[in-house]
């Protein structure tokens, strides 16, 4: 795997959290990270990895966004919601945080995994 495989998906999945016509659902999104995060085990980093995406949202910001976003937002052991979430503990341990720092770019990514997640479940609500 490459540095370049981690710069796409990274890309892919801020065009899905900051963009209005997101390229991907919450389901794929989450599909993303999943896989973001199985590159980035499979990669040699270096620290100049983890600022990737500066404009929006650097990896750095992003992933600690998507595991506290995910510790709330899974249905269980067997969810894909869980799932993400181990593949976020894997490359990503909080220590004694308790969440994304206020007015930061991780908030923001943070809030925008939320309200995607929240449009979904508002749609399949509707569904019902």
């Amino acid at each position: 795997m490459s540095a370049k495989n981690i710069e796409r998906l990274h890309a892919l999945i801020c065009r899905a959290l900051f963009r209005i016509n997101s390229p991907l659902d919450y389901d794929r999104t989450t599909d993303a990270i999943i896989r973001l995060c199985e590159v980035i085990q499979d990669t040699e980093t270096d620290e100049t990895t983890w600022w990737i995406g500066e404009d929006e949202c650097s990896l750095a910001d992003l992933i600690p966004a998507a595991y506290w976003h995910y510790t709330e937002w899974h249905a269980g052991q067997y969810s894909k919601g869980y799932r993400a979430l181990s593949a976020l503990g894997q490359i990503f341990s909080p220590g004694m945080t308790d969440g994304p720092e206020p007015e930061t770019a991780e908030h923001d990514a943070y809030q925008a995994l939320e309200q995607m997640a929240q449009g979904e479940q508002n749609a399949q609500i509707q569904n019902i």
